[in-house]
């Protein structure tokens, strides 16, 4: 900031005394959450180091509270709150402008679903409930969308922090003033606690586990947790040095925790947070009086790390998600010390060159904080609007009018036996159909098509005329979805030769047990993969007793599992065993229901030219993996084919064109439709009547 002099904070700010082993707490607390997700093993539970923060906070700024209404035996509301904008809003508003220009610039963030929403959600601090509201865990983003991870995304605890700030101050000044005696508002701040730490499991078993994550009611006890230590040590000058002794044992309780905990699931998904608060409560206590961990948490660097913390959290995330292994052209370890030296470079320049300044700058007062602070938020926030894309969402859904029309009639009980006419058809030359050069999508813009090719003629035999259309049900993960989604779309346009029903699962593969590797953790195979195929699949089958099931997924079965703790890759012997076991009993049981025909679609690879991320979901070995393994069962089972799609999408051009699948996974519902046109709804017709399919070449 030009022209302005870095001086100390004013004389009037409250004051407490300063303890170095409390910022080691933070560096601690930064680097558990950095390990985390740098995917370093041991650091499963590494996110716990959110808690920490949450819990240290409390104990901060309440302290502070105290101090300054024993000081003044009031609160400055407005002089609070200017400091807190200060300290917290210049890098965080620097942070999501950065973000919104990348997205601009750079296809970076492509595939990141309502990155708009979240810009608009961490700028005015409500980020955990625009998560709530939309995309889900970050797990099950990946699984709508297999997109990059929002460069956002670690802005839901800082919100939940920012939304105490503005509540406690006022709450603190109601207690304090209406209660007189010191024990008696320790007494109502810790049954305030209690009910927090109540509430946490409640939430958990009735809005399920993305609440008791990222719903501030469920995180707010290991906040009061904080404000009730600061309640208890107020006005206390002598404390016992047995406490001392608390701090080893929190510590390892906290470290032990980051290693045990799951990254998925288990304690922290079902309420249990509050007890991590406890440890971390039960650790501040310890250090209040000396021991060997304070002194060990008060060495320079430690102290220096956390410091700066704030800010080394804020840039980490979005630096981590630009900085993939695919951009950085190596992985492992050397990714980590990257990501990790680049991290702390940014936040010490942000911290002298950016954040002081402003946070000691003289002459910015309430006022003049307040609408600086609005004009910077709102400047951003109009900048998003104008520059960040519309996000694609789950783009590739169909049409309900669609699905309505193309809907199997369970009533015709007619047989798929082929109306035989008194001449016989001559084999028929059948040329691969050409659409238009364009097509029109949503918003009146056009995009590239299936392009017209001039393949040579193959002769095979026509589609006779049918008593009934033929019964097709599309099966899979959200790749089935999408074209699933133009297959209804054909099927709706020509009614006399299909309908078709869709029974899909996003982010569920064939394979349902272990868990298997998402971004950069582990993760248990969600539960409802496993009712959709053993319960949902079985029962769709036997109620529209479908001619012809088409089976296709794509990333689900080729991502790293693990199994009794050991990850494994197709690879790998035991990954194939339980590809072969899944698919088996995929297979067996459809034969077993009845169905005569089942089509097996080979997907076409993930692009990896524009998704940048490197994954194992672009990588085309591992998918001939799968494929060997359906030829195998296609020799047990005659009622099983598969479809030769992913050769007819790379002739027809299609694998290079990032507009008809812009995610680089998916195809918009326009490109879905004129697929099923040019190519998959007559092969789906030719395989329920046991025709061979159109040659590819």
């Amino acid at each position: 900031m030009a022209g302005t002099v870095t001086t100390p904070a004013p004389a009037t700010a409250p004051r407490i005394r300063y303890q170095p082993a409390l910022d080691g707490v933070r560096a601690l607390a930064v680097i558990a959450v950095l390990l985390f997700h740098a995917g370093v093993p041991g650091f499963d539970g590494g996110y716990l180091g959110v808690s920490v923060f949450f819990t240290l906070s409390g104990y901060l700024i309440t302290s502070l509270l105290i101090s300054e209404f024993d000081t003044k035996e009031t609160i400055g509301l407005g002089a609070f709150y200017g400091r807190r904008m200060r300290r917290l809003l210049p890098a965080s508003v620097l942070t999501i402008g950065i973000v919104v220009v990348l997205s601009w610039a750079t296809d970076w963030f492509e595939g990141v679903s309502s990155l708009r929403a979240q810009v608009i959600g961490s700028l005015f601090q409500v980020a955990n409930w625009v998560l709530l509201a939309g995309d889900g865990s970050y797990q099950e983003l990946l699984a709508e969308t297999s997109g990059t991870p929002s460069p956002l995304e670690h802005f839901w605890s800082l919100a939940i922090e920012e939304q105490f700030y503005w509540v406690w101050p006022v709450a603190m000044v109601f207690v304090l003033r209406r209660v007189a005696a010191h024990r008696s508002r320790t007494i109502v701040i810790g049954a305030l606690t209690v009910a927090a730490m109540i509430a946490a499991p409640v939430i958990a078993q009735v809005w399920g586990p993305d609440a008791a994550y990222w719903a501030t009611p469920a995180r707010l006890a290991e906040i009061l947790i904080g404000a009730f230590l600061a309640m208890v040590l107020a006005r206390r000058i002598d404390l016992p040095a047995v406490l001392a002794w608390l701090a080893p044992v929190a510590l390892l309780a906290l470290a032990l925790s980051v290693v045990l905990f799951p990254t998925v699931g288990g304690p922290a998904y079902e309420g249990a947070l509050p007890l991590v608060a406890v440890v971390s409560g039960a650790l501040l206590l310890g250090l209040q009086v000396e021991g060997p961990v304070r002194a060990g948490l008060s060495i320079t660097p430690l102290v220096f790390v956390g410091k700066i913390s704030y800010g080394v959290y804020l840039y980490h995330w979005p630096i981590f998600v630009i900085l993939d292994a695919d951009r950085a052209g190596f992985d492992g370890a050397p990714l980590v010390v990257a990501r990790l030296a680049i991290t702390l470079v940014v936040a010490v320049a942000s911290y002298y060159f950016f954040e002081q300044p402003i946070r000691h700058a003289t002459g910015l007062g309430f006022r003049t904080t307040l609408v600086g602070a609005l004009a910077a938020t709102s400047a951003v926030a109009v900048a998003s609007i104008v520059l960040v894309p519309t996000a694609l969402g789950n783009y590739w859904t169909g049409d309900s009018g669609d699905a309505e029309a193309a809907a199997i009639d369970t009533d015709d009980d007619t047989p798929l036996v082929p109306i035989v006419t008194t001449t016989e058809p001559s084999p028929t030359t059948v040329p691969a159909r050409a659409p238009d050069a364009t097509a029109p999508i949503s918003g009146g813009s056009t995009v590239p098509t299936v392009p017209p090719t001039s393949p040579p003629p193959t002769t095979v035999p026509p589609i006779p005329e049918l008593p009934r259309p033929v019964r097709a049900l599309m099966v899979g993960d959200s790749t089935a979805e999408a074209i699933g989604s133009g297959l209804v779309g054909w099927a709706a346009a020509h009614p006399d030769l299909a309908q078709v029903e869709t029974d899909v699962e996003r982010g569920c593969g064939f394979v349902v047990t272990g868990e298997r590797q998402v971004g950069d953790g582990w993760e248990e195979t969600p539960e409802r993969c496993v009712e959709w195929l053993d319960e949902r699949l079985p029962e769709q089958v036997a109620t529209l007793s479908p001619d012809v099931v088409v089976l296709m997924v794509t990333p689900w079965d080729v991502i790293d599992h693990r199994w009794d703790g050991e990850p494994a890759s197709p690879f790998d012997e035991r990954f194939v065993t339980e590809l072969e076991t899944a698919y088996h009993d995929l297979v067996a049981g459809l034969v077993d229901a009845g169905v005569t025909s089942i089509v097996w679609i080979d997907p076409p690879t993930p692009n990896p030219l524009w998704m940048s991320r490197g994954e194992p979901q672009a990588d085309p070995a591992r998918y001939e993996v799968v494929a060997a393994i359906v030829a195998d069962l296609e020799a047990e089972y005659p009622q099983l084919r598969t479809m030769p799609f992913a050769a007819w999408h790379a002739a027809e051009g299609l694998d290079a064109d990032k507009e008809i699948r812009p995610d680089g996974v998916h195809w918009t519902p326009d490109v879905s439709r004129l697929i099923s046109e040019n190519y998959l709804g007559e092969q789906v017709v030719r395989a329920a009547l046991g025709l061979p399919f159109t040659p590819t070449d």
